[in-house]
């Protein structure tokens, strides 16, 4: 069943473009798959994410559901891995 919901990898502040640790969801406004780079809003700020999963079942987000914050922006891959560009694709 297809969902809006993802999950995301937030990129290693010590190891710079490698994505580990515990997956966050998000609600998602623009298609994406797994492996996609996104802006993802943190109550720190902004952050370089990773996709990990999606069409997340809601029911395992139910509790949290009302707090999911928002991913309106997609990374290009290609230029942020080679030449460290943070370049946000058209919707």
């Amino acid at each position: 069943m297809e969902t809006n919901i993802i999950s995301v990898k937030y990129e290693d502040k010590y190891v710079p473009k490698t994505f580990s640790g515990r997956a966050y969801s998000y609600i998602t406004t623009i298609p994406l798959e797994v492996g996609d780079l996104v802006v993802a809003p943190t109550s720190y700020g902004e952050k370089i994410a990773r996709v990990s999963e999606i069409n997340v079942p809601e029911s395992k987000v139910l509790l949290i559901k009302p707090m999911l914050k928002l991913i309106t922006d997609k990374i290009d891959k290609k230029k942020y891995l080679q030449e460290n560009q943070i370049h946000k694709e058209a919707a």
